[in-house]
């Protein structure tokens, strides 16, 4: 068969140190049908052409934009764009950001599939992409500028505001901050793996874009119509919040209605640096109390049926007057607030904000900041320490100034900068407390911790650790939603009470991991997918009627998802990741609850044997976590077999 849509035939490839762009061929069908695009076809990229032990902030490795063949079409929430480098301070994974807003719609609707930055600009600069016209423009003048102030000076510059996206970088990406990210569209952004600080070292500060085509369809009138069953399955309308679809949870601005439901009420907010659920259920119930007085206005991306993201303007207290541009999930407030013991909602979004501000992922950075405010509290740390910072439960005011610290690379909160691994010992060595700093941090192989806390939910927190790019929340098993589209039609009980029940759950993480990395190739948002019966379905056939590979069903939709997974696999491979580094884990996340389901039962003592079982259904070497020749020979791989375990 031959690819009648969904793709546009070229790349540009943009050389910052020469200044240069050139359109460069798709890879050949063959290539596109085993890897889609999105995350496969960045990764594919990542594998053929980066070096082995190239570090992410190094001009030739590349960083890369990448849609897929749904994005900018009629499928439903086609927003997603995906980034792909090395990981910032996981050196043996690849970092893999996705984001949604309108950039990579727009830039699909500009004529181009994908970008491949390589070399560093002598001086700040940003791309300027106006349908089939690509430019440099200089971007002194905004450098040292936020995220919200950049799009909206670009936009002015360019004299279009309501046409142009804008994807950039704030004063975290200039400085390198661990957690730097690259923001787009206000309420959105790509944080995983620190890709804005990839972008800063390449002094690159944006990339705006115009487009004005349409992506070419194989069988539009048949897409049109998916799409529709699509939407109508995605709110089922049950009242019952265990029975809910993620799309049905989070419609119509995120968090600010649903979110004592989902995560307060199961304890999993994660508080005062995951010492204390009890109070993360009572900021979960504030926060959703503070937004219905509120003006909540959700905004949505390109063909958005869901609207998470949301503006939030506080009509009450001090702060009245304050709006807010959030995402829709639960992340960023546990990350900016509740880890260090912030529940004054005006606060939350007040600190939310910065970090948006800023341009910094809380995934990766609060780590650092509950450590210290938890170390604070206990008497490790004290005010001579901190520069005068009173790092008291709550205090939001020190919070931020510790932000702002490590962004200009000053005082007390330049020790945070560098990420979880290096921070135990710039804080702690002068006082002799790094150990008792390392068993405070919220750390998953050097990459941070995804912001909720999953220890009495085991596939969640297993599907996190196991993720291919770092902590991430890559599929989530079956203990927190519904998965009919899988076949897994209750929610499962969170702890296990046995080694059979803690191996089986390996199983469900495994196949809902596999499904989101498909569904990452596509150029779709997975909360339009996640508990969606009919989902796999559906996708896989708005992907034939985009393409026109009519044959293409449920089952090649799963080995696509299973390449892509050997494909994080072989990064880890290439550059040197150890078996033991499975388990490179804070003890913290091993520790029971003391309330709830986990409050007598921890994870620990199965995870050996998780691992074990989670290899051998990747079809993996057991002793080395790495993809077998016989594996990669079934899954039609055979380019990588030199990379395979022995």
């Amino acid at each position: 068969m031959t690819v009648r849509g969904g793709y546009w035939p070229h790349i540009l490839r943009v050389d910052l140190g020469r200044k240069t762009v050139t359109r460069e061929a798709l890879p050949p069908e063959e290539d596109l049908r085993k890897y889609l695009g999105g995350i496969g076809l960045g990764l594919l990229y990542l594998l053929r052409e980066a070096p082995r032990t190239g570090k992410a902030t190094d001009p030739d490795v590349p960083l890369i934009f990448m849609n897929g063949p749904l994005t900018g079409t009629p499928a439903i929430n086609s927003s997603d764009v995906t980034i792909v480098s090395f990981h910032h301070c996981t050196p043996y994974s690849a970092a893999v950001g996705h984001t949604h807003g309108f950039w990579g719609a727009y830039l699909k609707h500009a004529g181009h599939q994908g970008i491949i930055f390589t070399g560093r600009s002598s001086s700040p600069t940003y791309l300027w992409i106006d349908d089939d016209n690509v430019a440099f423009r200089d971007a002194s003048h905004i450098w040292g500028e936020d995220t919200r102030e950049t799009e909206r000076r670009i936009k002015v510059e360019l004299d279009d505001d309501g046409n142009i996206s804008v994807a950039c970088i704030g004063r975290a990406g200039e400085a390198g901050v661990a957690g730097a990210m690259i923001k787009n569209d206000r309420n959105h952004g790509a944080g995983k793996g620190s890709l804005g600080a990839a972008m800063g070292a390449k002094n690159l500060k944006a990339i705006a874009v115009r487009g004005t085509g349409t992506v070419p369809l194989f069988d539009a009138p048949g897409l049109v119509e998916t799409a529709v069953e699509w939407e109508n399955l995605l709110f089922p309308g049950t009242t019952d919040p265990s029975q809910r679809t993620v799309a049905e949870a989070m419609q119509d601005g995120g968090n600010s209605r649903n979110y004592f439901d989902t995560f307060g009420s199961h304890r999993r907010v994660l508080s005062k640096n995951m010492t204390d659920p009890e109070w993360g259920a009572d900021f979960a119930r504030k926060y959703v109390e503070a937004c219905s007085r509120w003006s909540v206005t959700p905004q949505p991306s390109y063909n958005c049926k869901i609207s998470c993201a949301y503006d939030v303007e506080i009509t009450d207290g001090p702060m009245a007057g304050f709006v807010g541009s959030k995402c829709g999930g639960a992340e960023p407030m546990e990350g900016s607030s509740a880890i260090i013991g912030v529940d004054d909602p005006s606060a939350v979004v007040i600190l939310n904000d910065l970090y948006d501000g800023v341009g910094i992922e809380m995934g990766q950075f609060a780590p650092m900041m509950g450590a210290v405010y938890e170390a604070f509290n206990d008497g490790l740390i004290h005010k001579q320490d901190t520069g005068g910072l009173d790092l008291t439960w709550g205090n939001w005011e020190s919070a931020m100034e510790l932000i702002n610290q490590a962004v200009r690379g000053e005082g007390f909160g330049a020790k945070l900068a560098q990420g979880p691994k290096a921070m135990p010992e710039a804080v702690g060595a002068e006082r002799g407390i790094t150990e008792e700093l390392r068993d405070k941090i919220l750390d998953m192989k050097g990459g941070g911790a995804v912001m909720h806390d999953h220890r009495a939910a085991w596939s969640a927190f297993f599907c996190e650790m196991t993720a291919g790019y770092g902590a991430s929340t890559q599929g989530r098993g079956t203990d927190t939603f519904r998965r009919p589209d899988l076949g897994y039609d209750e929610i499962t009980p969170g702890v296990a009470e046995n080694l059979d029940e803690a191996l089986a759950k390996v199983e469900p993480v495994y196949r809902t991991q596999i499904m989101k990395l498909f569904w990452d190739t596509l150029g779709i948002c997975t909360f339009g997918t996640m508990g969606v019966a009919g989902s796999v379905r559906l996708t896989s056939t708005s992907l034939a009627q985009a393409t026109g590979w009519e044959n293409f069903d449920e089952q090649e939709a799963f080995t696509v998802g299973e390449r892509i997974s050997n494909l994080l696999r072989l990064v880890y491979a290439r550059r040197g990741f150890k078996k033991s580094d499975e388990l490179d884990l804070s003890p913290r996340f091993l520790e029971i609850t003391r309330v709830g389901a986990a409050k007598e039962n921890g994870i620990a003592p199965y995870l050996p044997a998780m691992v074990d079982e989670y290899y051998r259904l990747q079809g993996w070497n057991v002793d080395t976590g790495v993809p077998t020749r016989e594996t990669l020979k079934r899954l039609g791989m055979e380019e990588f077999l030199d990379d395979a375990a022995a």
